[in-house]
């Protein structure tokens, strides 16, 4: 089994990770071991005036910066061992049914402009989104996003993204890769990280020149002046004067830090901020460069990363740049740094010649890389389960939609307790009748989410699936609005008017309704109900109406609509119902509310 799988490979990386740990303390403590013999051979060579020790000091001080870079590689490595557990682990999660604790649910990205969000579960707690979203920054998520929200899907776009997929549905290696690595920008980020990456897109994307004319004439000659200045006094040449210029020179230079610092740190705090992940971006370019992929999309991808020198000639050279910015951070080398060589000028001149080459396609690196999430976050589903195909998308035919399936399933119903469905439609309307919790609701949203999965590119939880690109609209979690005096019913009714607009296009559309007017009584119900399924029973629509009102179902005699009925059963054992949420032919003869109501206790016998 896959879960065993996972499992195993996380217990392997978990190994790792102690080895590594323990492998990290015993570094830490040799580090502070050396420390304080340096410290110890310091002061007892001053004290006793021993000047060999001070050689013994300096062999050991540049072994202690080794053990300092040694400690810092294996935390690194310890970061992204842990970044490789969690991907490991949201598999499992996956697969044992317990992704439901996933943080990134995507509840802001819910829109009451666009019902179906909410109505098949796309964004929200117990979400597709939750359930499949590997993407860990801000453009993957927001990649992720345009894929699933978007209702007005063109056939050239479903087939280019979907063939992306299929490919990386076979690379599944390189796919945790980039979750890995891009995990590890969720470990150094801050809170306001968002606001980070726009403020170093806006300071890269700036066309106008940081550094004024007169900053890089001073970075040259101040720094200049000063080093010959240092010369004579140290050649000995009116020792006493040039001392004092030298004193002159770094009091200046300071002033013109501090005077500039404002503005400096504007321009290169967004840099610094930037730097923490500048390694995970570097590696995760690399990890994209080396693949040969062939689907056109991926390729198209792939080359938008060596546009103008290409991301890994960038992110090095800025890497570069960052690590000087990032010498800013100490207090003492900052002040030293700007005394001798004006060294927030140096920097911030160093980041105009790599904006003037770089600055502009930087955004456009950081969305490819949130596309390739994005894609990932698709290709998930295929990597936890095997019950998948991927739809045949196609055009309508004389503008009659249709939609033919065979074990369609709930992607986000565990894989031991989903029920796979098959039905076939062509610009029909479809009636469907049966018992309480018999998988009416559930029937309805499995078409509606795997459409939205299908039209992104994902892959479709069914044995055969083949749909045209249809405008999807839902009307199933209708809930009223207190606050701008809409009750339920009303709330439905305008549901439906948005169907009924829409259908005036005359433009391929599928309409899911779930229990059609239960808000309002028996009577107006079959009556409204039947006025609007017969409106929007047209050629160019396919219509799925769940109810209770078996008089619904005489539609299917109604010669000016092409109606069908099918309907969910439920049967009796041991006293129990029980549903086998299997969907068949034919309107529902049986009812089960009064067996609930004794099976809940609220009665005692059935009359």
């Amino acid at each position: 089994m896959k879960i065993e799988s996972y499992k195993t490979e996380k217990l392997k990386v978990e190994k790792d990770l102690n080895e590594m740990t323990k492998k990290s303390d015993l570094i830490s403590w040799i580090r502070v071991a050396l420390f304080i013999l340096i410290m110890g051979l310091l002061s007892y060579g001053y004290f006793k005036k021993i000047d060999i020790f001070y050689v013994f000091v300096a062999v050991l001080t540049i072994i202690f910066f080794v053990i300092v870079k040694l400690h810092s590689d294996i935390e690194l490595k310890i970061k992204y061992k842990k970044s490789k557990i969690q991907v490991y682990q949201k598999y499992i999660k996956r697969l044992n049914g317990t992704w439901y604790d996933f943080k990134d649910k995507g509840t802001e990205y819910l829109d009451e402009n666009m019902p179906y969000l909410k109505d098949l579960d796309i964004f929200g707690e117990g979400s597709l989104y939750q359930y499949i979203c590997s993407a860990n920054t801000i453009y993957g998520k927001k990649s992720l996003v345009k894929h699933l929200k978007q209702n007005d899907y063109k056939l050239d776009y479903i087939i280019k993204h979907q063939e992306a997929v299929k490919e990386l549905s076979n690379m599944q290696d390189f796919a945790n890769e980039i979750e890995t690595l891009s995990y590890l920008t969720k470990e150094n980020k801050k809170k306001n990280i968002n606001k980070e990456i726009k403020k170093f897109i806006e300071v890269c994307e700036d066309e106008t020149p940081n550094q004024v004319k007169l900053n890089k004439i001073l970075m040259i000659v101040l720094p200049a002046i000063l080093i010959a200045v240092l010369a004579l006094c140290l050649i000995g040449i009116n020792r006493t004067f040039y001392f004092n210029v030298l004193k002159v020179v770094i009091i200046i230079n300071l002033l013109l830090a501090f005077l500039n610092m404002q503005k400096s740190t504007s321009i290169l705090l967004p840099i610094g901020d930037f730097y923490k992940n500048i390694k995970v971006y570097e590696n995760i370019f690399k990890e994209i460069d080396k693949q040969d992929f062939e689907s056109s999309y991926l390729k198209e991808l792939k080359e938008g990363l060596n546009k103008d020198g290409g991301s890994l000639k960038a992110i090095k050279e800025l890497k570069k740049i960052g690590s000087y910015i990032d010498l800013r951070q100490n207090f003492v080398a900052n002040i030293i740094l700007n005394a001798i060589v004006l060294w927030d000028f140096y920097c911030i001149d160093m980041f105009d010649k790599w904006k003037k080459s770089y600055g502009k396609n930087i955004r456009t690196y950081l969305e490819i890389v949130g596309e390739i999430e994005a894609l990932i976050s698709l290709t998930s589903i295929t990597y936890v389960r095997d019950d998948y195909t991927f739809a045949k998308v196609n055009e309508c035919d004389d503008l009659k939609p249709e939609i033919d399936f065979k074990n369609l399933k709930h992607p986000l119903i565990k894989i031991e307790d989903a029920v796979g469905n098959g039905i076939t439609l062509k610009g029909q309307t479809c009636v469907i009748t049966g018992s309480n919790m018999s998988g009416k609701t559930t029937f309805l949203r499995s078409i509606g989410i795997n459409l939205v999965l299908s039209y992104a590119g994902g892959p479709a939880l069914a044995s055969e699936f083949k749909t045209s690109v249809m405008k999807v609209l839902t009307s199933i979690r209708v809930e009223d609005n207190v606050n701008k005096g809409i009750s339920t019913f009303y709330a439905e009714l305008l549901r439906i008017k948005d169907m009924t607009e829409y259908n005036k296009n005359k433009m391929p559309m599928i309409c899911l309704i779930d229990e059609i007017f239960k808000g309002t009584n028996s009577a107006d119900r079959i009556i409204c109900a039947t006025e609007a399924i017969k409106k929007l029973s047209q050629p160019w629509s396919i219509t799925l109406v769940s109810t209770h009102d078996f008089e619904l179902c005489n539609l299917e005699n109604d010669d000016n609509i092409n109606a069908v009925n099918y309907h969910f059963a439920e049967y009796y054992e041991n006293g129990e119902i029980k549903f086998d949420y299997n969907i068949q032919d034919g309107r529902c003869v049986t009812t089960n509310a009064k067996m609930l109501l004794k099976m809940a206790g609220i009665v005692d016998e059935i009359e």
